[in-house]
Parts: structure tokens; sequence; C-alpha cells
């Protein structure tokens, strides 16, 4: 039951990011619920959970905003199944690391994103995609997961104890 509603939670997320929170454009880049929410999920749950989560969230991404088709599958899934992996390493409880866990996290999704877009679109501009990738959006995506813990924290947290 706790795989569904997480599911359905991440489905909603997705429909509101693609359709209320793309248009918000902050400094040249927008911000990420999705990622948060599956960083936070992912310190409850083992690796396969989180990794098929990931995945399946990921491809309905994919599949609604474009780009190249299985990226954000395999990035989401590879995030969520290493946190999940490594959970017993960090201390949970503490706000400060599911933060560095989500800079972190964007961090990765940025690196990732700025090598392909090198590679496949022959972008041009490596310094503003390095300062919107490196700096301003794990910023954007540490708050929004913070604003999202101190609204939801509780229940997150009573949904992965069950």
């Amino acid at each position: 039951m706790k795989r569904i509603i997480l599911f359905i939670t991440g489905v909603l997320l997705i429909i509101l990011e693609n359709s209320v929170i793309n248009y918000i454009d902050i400094f040249g880049v927008t911000f990420s619920i999705l990622l948060p929410f599956l960083v936070m999920s992912s310190l409850y749950m083992d690796e396969v959970e989180a990794g098929v989560i990931g995945l399946l969230l990921g491809f309905i991404v994919d599949m609604t905003v474009g780009g190249i088709f299985g990226f954000n599958a395999l990035v989401y899934a590879t995030i969520s199944a290493v946190i999940a992996h490594y959970r017993k390493n960090f201390y949970v409880e503490s706000t400060s690391m599911r933060m560095a866990l989500i800079a972190a996290a964007t961090a990765f999704q940025s690196l990732l994103m700025i090598i392909i877009s090198l590679i496949a679109y022959q972008t041009d501009g490596i310094l503003i995609m390095i300062l919107k990738g490196f700096i301003i959006l794990p910023l954007l995506n540490v708050l929004v997961g913070f604003i999202i813990y101190k609204l939801f924290g509780r229940s997150i947290m009573k949904l992965m104890k069950e």
C-alpha cells in the first residue's frame, strides 16, 4: 500500500510540476518538487523499492516532458537506489542531512544533463550551464525540499515507518 501511495503522490507531483512549476522561472531555471520527494522517501525504502519507483516516475517524466527518452528514468532510479542503499549511513532525522542529499542529487542530475547536452545538442555556454546546474538549481531544490519537509515531514515519516 505504501508503494502505491508513493507512486500516486509522485504522479501528482509530476502533474503539478509540468502544469504549474515549469512556468516559474528563477534565474533561468525551474526547480523540481519530484527530486526532493524521491530523496526524502528513498531514506525509508530498500534499494529495489526506491529504484523501481524512481524508474517508473522517471519514465512518466520522460514521456511528458520530452528530451532524451529514458534519461530521467535512469537518473531518478539511480539516485533513489543509491540513497536507499546507503540510508543506514545517514542520520535521516537531520534536516541538514536531507538538504545535503537533495543538493547532491540535484548536482548529480545537473552534471549528467550538462554532459548529455554537450554531446547530443552541441550546446555552447558551458559556464552558464555549470552556474545554473551546480549553484542555482541545487539551492532552489534545497529550498523546495526544506519547505516540503516542514509542511509534510511528519506525514512522510509516518507513511514510511508503516
